[in-house]
């Protein structure tokens, strides 16, 4: 009894399998909306199973072949394609078309009505022929299509091979919306066409996204085993931006096409993407995995790598972010698979929240290597080497930033700011001297930007008092006063009452070294009243009263 149960259990096993797939079917499926390398690897991936019809499948990678221009390859298939079933219809007109390229109509004239024998007024057999035609010099075989196509629309007005083959016609033409006419009219007449609506949908998506999306939506639900079919539309809302939920939907139906045997390692990587942004990080990692272990491609490991790198950042797991940045960074890089600067710049920042920072440091240095335009790299080192009170490397850096030439003010005032440091914490004073002098460049220019704005005129007296080696004698006072005006135009600043300290400091302390002590007592008064819990200054004022 229980192997019985066993047996019946695999049984359905299979049948679920196959239910799950339509093996060769969909690589005539890809090759019938010109998708030629997917469409020979499914034919090729499929070819020796069991319920695959081996004549069919010759003949379309027979077409693949010509396509590609290899006629040697073309010829073989179709051969082959004859000796699996001599029956079969298409290979003759295969091996026809082989015949019209070699400029011998009537030798292929006579294989297509070898082919006519095995199908009796077949229309899509007709269109056939008239594509062999068409391919070859639709202007020189202009009669032969019209005399083929006429006897299709004859055998069966509703074939909707018929109205594709218009179709295609007027796209070639570049007259999309009447190819999108006559492919509606096609899966009017059969609704699980599946070239005829993936091709609508192909041609509508650039003029009513909604609308080509919909027509997928209804034919999934018609085929819902089709590869081509559960990829199309997942693509569709992949790039859809004008509808709304896209990504989720895209996630759902890359989902499912992920579980169809039929789906291609390449998209393997758009799944983990959409993972990714869906922020369904375990799941992200977990396909990644998938991906890294089966190695199907160099591309597939490297991307597999940046997306699980990517999740596990997003993720805050810092250690293995870290450990899979290193394996993620060890890969061979080409055109094909470059490092981005956001691949440095997150292993930089997950370093640093492993608290790695020198390993930070090598990371960056490498970015600035591999991408010297961007600034934000130089930027973030700049923060390390100031964090790290190696301010000259930071000064270099910021200066680097403003001298590439596409810089903002905040660059502009990170300069400054940096030279200021430099020339505070050096006692070499050509250094000092030569820090004052460029950070008095950098403020010029922001202060001719912007002459009013407190921070900047902070900066710019903050830069005077180190060029007077912080003896108050008037350098800064001009600027100090401008401040000050600055100051009680915008006394409800967050950094008003900073300011404020900063200016009595300085005004009440240069009153008093040239002797002026009436005006140094009320600035000592009002920087008290700025700054009301210095007891030590609170102890001076009350000494001077």
């Amino acid at each position: 009894m229980k192997a019985k149960f066993f047996f019946a259990s695999m049984l359905m096993a299979c049948a679920a399998l196959v239910a799950n797939a339509q093996g060769y079917k969909d690589g005539i499926d890809f090759y019938k909306i010109g998708r030629l390398d997917d469409a020979q690897e499914l034919l090729e991936r499929n070819l020796n199973n069991a319920e695959t019809n081996k004549a069919e499948a010759y003949y379309y990678l027979g077409q693949i072949a010509l396509d590609k221009n290899d006629m040697v390859t073309a010829g073989s298939y179709f051969d082959k394609g004859v000796q699996a079933n001599a029956n079969y219809a298409y290979n003759y007109v295969g091996k026809g078309v082989l015949l019209l390229k070699e400029n011998n109509p009537k030798e292929a004239e006579k294989l297509f009505k070898q082919a006519e024998k095995c199908t009796k007024k077949d229309p899509k057999l007709a269109i056939a022929i008239a594509r062999a035609y068409y391919n070859v010099d639709p202007n020189a075989y202009a009669k032969q299509i019209e005399k083929q196509t006429t006897n299709a629309f004859k055998w069966n007005p509703q074939d909707p091979d018929y109205y594709i083959f218009k179709g295609d016609d007027l796209g070639i033409k570049k007259e999309w919306g009447q190819a999108a006419g006559q492919y509606e009219l096609a899966f009017g007449y059969e609704p699980t066409n599946i070239e005829s609506r993936v091709k609508f949908a192909n041609v509508d998506f650039f003029l009513n996204e909604e609308r080509s999306v919909n027509a997928l939506e209804e034919l999934l639900t018609l085929v819902p085993n089709s590869a081509l079919v559960q990829r199309e539309l997942a693509e569709k809302y992949y790039g859809a931006s004008s509808i709304k939920g896209n990504v989720p939907k895209a996630l759902e139906h890359y989902g499912a096409y992920y579980n169809n045997p039929n789906h291609f390692a390449k998209d393997e990587i758009r799944y983990a993407q959409l993972l990714w942004m869906s922020k369904n990080y375990d799941k992200a990692v977990s396909v990644c995995n998938e991906i890294i272990a089966k190695a199907e491609t160099p591309a597939n490991i490297f991307f597999g790598h940046r997306m699980k790198f990517y999740s596990l950042c997003d993720m805050k797991d810092w250690e293995n972010a870290v450990n899979t940045g290193n394996e993620f960074f060890a890969l061979p890089e080409n055109e094909a698979t470059p490092y981005l600067d956001s691949d440095y710049m997150r292993f930089a920042n997950a370093l640093r929240n492993a608290d790695r920072e020198t390993e930070a440091v090598s990371i960056f240095e490498r970015a600035i290597a591999q991408f010297p335009e961007n600034s934000d790299f130089k930027a973030h080192l700049a923060s390390i080497y100031n964090k790290n009170k190696d301010y000259e490397k930071a000064a270099l850096l910021r200066q680097q930033i403003v001298e590439g030439g596409d810089y903002t003010v905040s660059d502009l005032y990170q300069l400054g700011a940096a030279y200021c440091r430099v020339g505070e914490n050096t006692q070499d004073e050509a250094v000092k001297q030569d820090a004052v002098t460029k950070a008095r460049v950098a403020i010029k220019e922001l202060l001719e930007k912007a002459p009013n704005e407190m921070i900047y005129l902070n900066l710019a007296a903050r830069a005077e008092v180190l060029a007077e080696n912080y003896e108050y004698k008037g350098g800064a006072l001009d600027y100090y006063k401008r401040l000050l005006d600055a100051v009680n135009a915008n006394k409800d600043d967050e950094n008003a009452n900073y300011y404020y300290q900063s200016v009595y400091r300085y005004l009440a302390t240069y009153y008093k070294n040239i002797g002026q002590m009436d005006v140094a007592k009320d600035y000592y008064r009002k920087w008290l009243e700025s700054d009301p819990e210095n007891e030590n200054l609170r102890k001076f004022v009350e000494s001077i009263k």
